[in-house]
């Protein structure tokens, strides 16, 4: 494995004393050190029998002495083994002669053991390729390649999407909370914004190059470097600091693990999708009134969801989706990692997902309790659907979670979550009058007490409302009416000769509670 400059330096500075350097790079590389006793006048009259690519270890000669043949000869790191005067200045040090460092070394016994040193650096590496080279044959996936490369440069690693779709991850129990951009509730909004606030991170959407984020973001710096697909920037590696010092030696390791991360994102992206089958019913469900239900079922049973499991629907509106830069790709992916037995995706301009609760375990409050902060954090409104069992009423749950969404959005925009439980008795008075006003279905002795109110400045049809909210206990309702019980009684009397009735038939009482609704219901659209 070809080490660079910067990374060779920093590991022997561990060990030795470094007296002199220059040119050092962290985008070179060099493969293992050859050894070189002094020179001779020849040879500082050629650069002649060295190879590059290679780190030269030079035995009993300084900079100085070794310039004739260092400033010609290209592409390789010189060690330079000499014990150099005390009273040098720094300024005197030589330039101009590609990378080089001069460390103080002088004794053949002291030579051998920094030859040996420098073999296990460069074997520690050559290990970390293998194991890398070995995992891609073996096809272990991101996150093992991720976790032996954090074991070797000892900090964190996340792969992300550009629009913060988890990817994956080795290392990150070292991370404080406020530095981890995905915890158990979800994505960490203060570090997403953060990130969409930082001018470097604007400005770093197509580049190739390494850039570090202040840790003012999080907490800690970081490294990050966009990953390619088709020539294009479709990720983010990052390799954060909370262990070791990042600096850019760690560069020559990352450009190997880049090369993997981008192979492995290309051929993952041809891969068929393992839900795509799932995820095409499921349109057909919703998109195709003639469907074949028990073909549906039949299906859907060979893929493990069962007609006697419970199913759940969700909708979720994507209007402000833009204000975080969340795709719904990053959406669909979140909820399946954080509830494997779902399947989610884009239906008419909203995300749709449906739920398992039998395979899950769950219920609907479990459910919604792994996505409500996730939910809230990124700016969307969801709808949800009762709990049914069985494939026929699939598209009915969509219909439910539709309403939730639409109805409850508009009854309490303030909320961002809506259960069809909450806005059921909306919809079946919007239904009611959707041919006919309110005024023109309720009951019509409650007409006749709503213009004798207006008329005459009486108070019956509250007085009426409170009767029937108090389940007609005449004392409960002179109570909350603040009224003496024979005032209300005589309220009362009259009241009933409205209506013509003595409000004893269950049927006139509910009616009259519904018509109350629809009165309401007819005020708030004036």
């Amino acid at each position: 494995m070809r080490l660079s400059s910067v990374y060779l330096y920093e590991k022997i500075k561990e060990k030795y004393e470094i007296q002199e350097k220059g040119n050092l790079s962290g985008s070179d590389g060099y493969l293992r050190p050859f050894l070189r006793c002094g020179i001779s006048k020849e040879g500082k009259k050629s650069e002649d029998g060295f190879r590059t690519g290679h780190v030269y270890v030079i035995q009993g000669c300084d900079a100085d002495e070794w310039e004739p043949v260092s400033s010609k000869a290209e592409d390789i790191f010189w060690i330079f083994c000499k014990r150099k005067d005390a009273d040098r200045e720094e300024e005197e040090a030589v330039v101009g002669k590609g990378a080089y460092i001069q460390v103080a070394l002088e004794r053949l016994e002291e030579i051998a053991e920094f030859m040996n040193d420098m073999q296990e650096i460069f074997d520690a590496a050559d290990e970390w390729e293998r194991k890398i080279h070995d995992l891609m044959l073996e096809h272990a996936g991101m996150d093992r390649l991720l976790q032996v490369t954090s074991e070797f440069l000892q900090n964190p690693l996340t792969v992300m999407g550009l629009d913060f779709t988890f990817v994956a991850e080795a290392g990150n129990e070292y991370l404080p909370h406020r530095a981890r951009l995905y915890t158990d509730d979800g994505l960490n909004m203060e570090y997403v914004n953060a990130l969409l606030q930082n001018e470097t991170y604007c400005e770093m959407a197509d580049t190739h190059e390494y850039v570090m984020f202040p840790a003012y973001i999080s907490g800690c710096r970081s490294m990050n470097r966009n990953l390619f697909v088709d020539e294009k920037a479709t990720h983010r590696l990052v390799l954060t600091e909370c262990r070791v010092e990042i600096t850019s030696r760690v560069i020559c390791v990352l450009d190997i693990l880049v090369e993997k991360l981008e192979y492995l994102l290309a051929h993952e992206a041809e891969e068929e999708d393992p839900d795509r089958d799932m995820e095409q019913i499921f349109v057909r469900i919703l998109s195709d009134r003639t469907a074949d239900y028990m073909q549906v079922s039949r299906e859907l049973s060979e893929l493990g969801w069962s007609g006697n499991h419970e199913y759940m629907c969700l909708i979720l509106q994507i209007t402000y989706l833009n204000q975080q830069n969340l795709s719904t790709k990053a959406i669909c992916r979140y909820i399946k990692k954080k509830l494997q037995d779902s399947v989610s995706f884009l239906y008419q301009d909203e995300i749709v997902a449906f739920f398992n609760l039998t395979r899950l375990g769950m219920d609907q409050e479990e459910i919604a309790g792994k996505l409500i902060y996730f939910i809230r954090d990124t700016y969307l409104k969801a709808g949800y659907s009762r709990v049914m069992e069985g494939h026929m009423n699939l598209r009915r749950q969509y219909v439910q979670a539709k309403t939730a969404l639409d109805v409850g959005s508009r009854k309490k925009p303030y909320l961002w979550i809506h259960y069809f439980s909450q806005v059921a008795l909306t919809y079946i008075l919007e239904q009611s009058t959707r041919r006919l006003p309110g005024s023109m279905i309720c009951h019509e002795g409650l007409l006749e007490l709503k213009k004798h109110d207006e008329e005459n400045q009486t108070q019956y049809m509250e007085t009426l409302r409170v009767y029937l909210e108090e389940h007609l206990s005449a004392t409960q309702a002179a109570r909350e009416l603040f009224i003496h019980r024979s005032t209300f009684l005589y309220r009362l009397d009259r009241i009933k000769e409205f209506l013509q009735s003595d409000l004893d038939d269950p049927e006139e009482i509910f009616y009259l509670e519904l018509s109350f609704r629809l009165l309401e219901q007819e005020e708030e659209k004036e």
